[in-house]
């Protein structure tokens, strides 16, 4: 249906499915080596972003989000399941964040080596 870049490293799509409208969100997200600046004024837009779809759209928010999320889900267990792998690092942090914030939920990760 339409597209429109929201950043350098943000991108909406929409797409007319059969009674909703899916809006795929695909990112860029900084490194863990970014400063923390840059790395929240990318998840604040990331959160502008995904306010400005409608509620009763499908959203998948995807990409490479450069996170790692740990097996531990304390708090966060409405988010994330318990089968990451490593430690939490801030990336992951700020997206575990985002997604309690904005009720989504990591569905998937890929680890590359």
């Amino acid at each position: 249906m339409e597209w429109s870049p929201i950043s350098e490293r943000i991108m909406l799509a929409c797409f007319k499915i059969k009674i909703h409208t899916l809006t795929i969100i695909q990112c860029y997200a900084p490194t863990e080596m970014t400063e923390k600046d840059k790395k929240e004024e990318f998840y604040e837009q990331l959160s502008e972003a995904i306010t400005t779809v409608k509620k009763k759209d499908v959203i998948i928010v995807m990409g490479d989000m450069n996170a790692k999320t740990g097996p531990n889900n304390e708090g966060l267990e409405h988010v994330m399941g318990r089968h990451g792998i490593g430690n939490m690092n801030e990336n992951g942090e700020l997206f575990s964040e985002l997604c309690a914030n904005c009720d989504l939920i990591i569905g998937g990760i890929s680890i590359s080596s």
